[in-house]
């Protein structure tokens, strides 16, 4: 009879350090401590991911912007890790209110984590933006590589023009009454879809015309504008509260052909964000100097 080896269990402390964790088992291993945590009642945790090229602390920030109990999080201080190292505020479960039910339709939590993960999105987005000198913000790193300033300009395009589709589907919806609790199932094309839009990304895509941005633009203002289209997009999550996110759908504005699934239409918008706002994020890294020979 083979033996087989009893599973390492996760140390739950305030501190979770991923450099032991094989990189194909980040997700699911933050995932677990996250839970755990939580019901140890700790409020404020650190994640130790490195800092490398960013792609440990990409996939940690996407399984906290999905995570319902997870309040906020930002980079650590730089004498705790800086850039390498995340830290996390739960919700106190001790301090919910009695008066709320235990459990709410799926729907409604479905949009509250999207609500809450545009909010972390654009959080992020603010701090690059304004980390960033002009010249920063422009530069591009390589010829026909998008800036930073362009990868922002490219999100204000498409979440405006998904915004219109997103709420004319929201309102055919509410006035054909098609609402549903939940939970939905969606098919493997669209899951499919909505993981191969998260970063980092697996392969390029060639952007539709009408979403290319022009080459410089000015910091304050591509900021401006990519917040209120990442708040319509907020406000569209939480007039879909309580909609039937799997039978109403969305047209594509590329092409009518497209349909997409309410729910899909929002995490894949939310995934869209995050996948340029890490190419943003790359964009903006400084650039090696040569070394004198």
């Amino acid at each position: 009879m083979e033996e087989h080896e009893e599973p390492v269990p996760l140390p739950i402390t305030d501190v979770f350090d991923l450099h032991s964790i094989p990189p194909k088992d980040i997700r699911s291993a933050v995932e677990e401590y996250l839970r755990l945590a939580h019901e140890r009642q700790f409020t404020a945790l650190r994640i130790i991911h490195g800092r490398g090229i960013g792609v440990q602390r990409e996939t940690v920030r996407s399984v906290l912007s999905r995570t319902p109990f997870v309040h906020s999080y930002q980079d650590a201080p730089a004498e705790a890790g800086g850039w390498g190292a995340t830290i996390v505020t739960l919700r106190d479960a001790l301090h919910q209110d009695p008066a709320q039910p235990a459990t709410r339709p799926a729907t409604v939590g479905q949009m509250e984590d999207l609500m809450a993960q545009f909010d972390a999105i654009w959080n992020e987005a603010r701090q690059l933006a304004l980390s960033l000198s002009a010249e920063d913000f422009n530069r591009q790193p390589q010829p026909g590589r998008w800036s930073a300033g362009q990868c922002l300009d490219h999100l204000v395009h498409v979440d405006r023009m998904y915004g219109e589709r997103l709420a004319e589907a929201v309102s055919k919806g509410k006035s054909e009454g098609r609402f549903a609790e939940g939970p939905f199932h969606y098919g493997w094309l669209e899951s499919y879809v909505l993981r191969s839009t998260e970063p980092p990304a697996k392969f390029r895509v060639k952007a539709p015309q009408v979403f290319v941005p022009s080459p410089r633009h000015d910091p304050e203002k591509t900021l401006e504008e990519f917040r209120l289209a990442n708040r319509d997009l907020v406000r569209l999550a939480d007039s879909a509260k309580g909609l039937d996110l799997r039978r109403i759908k969305v047209v594509s504005p590329v092409t009518r052909l497209w349909r997409w699934s309410l729910g899909i239409a929002f995490a894949v918008c939310a995934a869209h964000e995050r996948r340029h706002l890490y190419q943003a994020r790359q964009a903006a890294q400084p650039l090696e100097k040569p070394v004198p020979s």
